[in-house]
């Protein structure tokens, strides 16, 4: 039997409604509950075997042995590894990738062990990477239904260029069918991505930054400078001056920490670096401050940093070029961000050198100013916040989307159960509902014979046959509707071919004998109708055979040419009493009273 594409999509969509537990079984990922985990290779510790973007599957077992190749959890890198076992220590695994000269560093437990390799795919790993992107996964749905619009157009452009109907999409079960099974396919995608990803994600990390900036000052002597006040960056003698004015100025750039407050202290310090000898001079105590910013200053002796060289000199006879001085300032605060604490630290130095003549700056090497310094610094969050999917730009939170993924699925696949239930209810109960249903968008109803004359008239043995005749010859299915009997015709190049339906069985007139009153004789068989039967043999194609009649004075000839029919006399009306016709069922019967009423034998056709 011809099975037409709307049928074969809901077979299809049946059939994976059936398979779907084994696929399940098989290869179902543990984020859905099954055994499977799927895993992108990333790096080149497994080469030559498994190279960067390999696709892995693993599943979990009972054991696991030196030589599987399994994927586990690094709790220090917070990070699933695929590497080999290579041995044990006491409960623990050791692991070592195949292209690497060293173990790993980490030993899990076997509650750390995801699974071990059951299959790999080369380079498809990369086409789920490229997929995960939500504008390339747009993009690749886009492109399939474009796809399959370009291929519904080109079905309607034959359709239209042969006249032919196009079946697939006329009709509410073909539609219902075909939108079922679309929407089942695209809520088994969504439910598969929004089950691969986590329900909740880090909190969202606020990013800060400290800003320290030195400025220094000093009495100058007229004519060794510009002007009698040395400023920041011009060296200092101390033989000219002693004292050195330094002042700090500190920020936190930030508009989303809250209720900031911290300490705040300054000392210099002097040191030789090849030694490491070094001496601390404080120049303020410890200063509290709230804010976002402060500022602070102090008064530094050059002439007591002289005296300390000199005497570590002649005390220890060390013996140097040049010495470093640092003015520091020590910063700590705390604060909160969305109500998560925040506290840290900053410690910017202004840096001289000393060379027993005079101090000069002196900047390190990743310092391109050496009167600013900065430290940037993130607040993280060990609490989550739900993870969301953008679905047509709104964010929806991953655990409403996996439910109305189930929820869509369910009910897109009880439509799909629903409609194979009513073909099968539809076969069930007559073929002409069958027939109905499978090629309602090619029937057209008749309920006057128009039929142009034609000059032979075939039966074919099954509506299949006749449907594939309409479709070749890209024409309509004539349906006329006549009591107990559907008469389906197809007329093309003068012939006319015919297949019929009746409460029997299918294209066959079931007989009945004829019911008669009590008080009705029976009829003889002279008074049955003869139907002629073919005079050749039937016409063999393939397993078919097809039967070829001569025009008959059928009940359609007889229909459309009145005068060959042989009218009955009517009986006389009654003259002084009514009749009363009732109409039931197809089945004519009249009540008159005795004796003058005629009784005609009931026909049954």
């Amino acid at each position: 039997m011809k099975v037409g594409k709307t049928h074969s999509l809901i077979i299809f969509a049946l059939s994976f409604l059936v398979f779907l537990p084994a696929f399940w079984m098989t290869l179902a990922p543990t984020q859905l509950g099954g055994r499977v985990t799927y895993v992108i290779v990333d790096g080149s510790s497994m080469e030559p075997g498994y190279t960067f973007g390999d696709l892995v599957l693993v599943r979990s077992a009972a054991n696991y042995a030196v030589g599987d190749a399994v994927v586990y959890h690094d709790a220090n890198m917070e990070s699933f590894v695929f590497h080999r076992i290579v041995g044990m220590e006491l409960d623990r695994f050791v692991l070592q990738g195949d292209n690497n000269s060293w173990l790993d560093s980490y030993r899990p437990v076997r509650e750390e062990i995801v699974g071990k390799l059951w299959v790999s795919v080369p380079r498809l790993g990369r086409v789920f990477e490229w997929l995960r992107v939500p504008l390339h996964a747009s993009l690749a749905v886009g492109l399939l239904g474009g796809l399959v619009m370009l291929d519904l157009f080109r079905a309607s452009a034959r359709n239209k260029k042969h006249n032919s109907p196009a079946p697939m999409f006329n009709g509410f079960p073909q539609f219902a069918a075909l939108g079922a099974a679309i929407l089942a396919l695209l809520f088994l995608s969504l439910g598969i991505y929004s089950f691969v990803q986590p329900l909740e994600r880090p909190a969202e990390t606020i990013s800060y930054q400290q800003e320290g900036y030195y400025y220094y000052s000093a009495t100058g002597t007229p004519g060794v400078y510009d002007t009698d006040v040395i400023r920041s960056g011009e060296p200092v003698f101390p033989k000219l001056t002693c004292f050195l004015n330094v002042g700090f100025t500190y920020n936190i750039l930030s508009d989303r920490l809250q209720g900031v407050s911290g300490t705040h202290k300054m000392y210099a310090r002097i040191m030789d670096e090849t030694s490491g000898w070094q001496r601390t001079i404080p120049l303020n105590t410890d200063t509290s401050f709230s804010g976002n910013s402060y500022f602070a200053m102090a008064t530094l002796d050059l002439c007591q940093v002289e005296s300390i060289v000199n005497l570590v000199e002649e005390e220890a006879g060390l013996k140097q070029i040049a010495y470093t001085l640092e003015v520091v300032t020590d910063v700590s605060f705390v604060a909160s961000a969305e109500g998560n604490p925040v506290s840290d630290s900053f410690s910017p130095a202004l840096v001289f050198k000393y060379d027993k003549v005079h101090f000069y700056l002196d900047a390190p090497a990743a310092q391109t100013d050496p009167l600013r310094s900065s430290q940037p610094g993130l607040v993280g969050s060990s609490a989550s916040q739900p993870n969301t999917i953008s679905l047509l730009g709104v964010a929806v939170p991953v655990l409403v989307v996996r439910f109305l993924a189930l929820l869509g699925f369910a009910i897109s696949a009880l439509t799909l159960l629903g409609i194979g239930a009513k073909m099968y209810e539809a076969a069930s109960q007559s073929e002409e509902a069958l027939t109905r249903f499978k090629y309602g968008s090619m029937l057209v109803e008749v309920y006057e014979q128009n039929l142009s004359p034609s000059s032979s008239l075939v039966d074919v043995a099954t509506f299949d046959d006749l449907a594939r005749i309409a479709e070749r010859h890209g024409t309509m299915i004539l349906h006329m509707p006549r009591n107990f009997l559907h008469f389906y015709f197809v007329q093309t190049g003068g012939t006319t071919y015919r297949y019929l339906i009746s409460a029997g069985k299918k294209g066959v007139v079931e007989e009945e004998s004829a019911q008669v009153e009590a008080t009705q004789p029976s009829a003889s068989a002279a008074d049955l109708a003869v139907v002629e039967t073919p005079d050749e043999k039937p016409l063999m194609v393939g397993n078919r055979p097809i039967y070829t009649y001569p025009p008959q004075a059928e009940i359609l000839e007889a229909e459309r040419h009145p005068k060959k029919m042989q009218v009955r006399p009517r009986p006389q009306p009654m003259p002084e009493q009514e009749v009363e016709y009732v109409i039931e069922t197809g089945e004519i019967e009249f009540i008159a009273p005795q004796p003058d009423s005629v009784f005609l034998r009931k026909i049954k056709i």
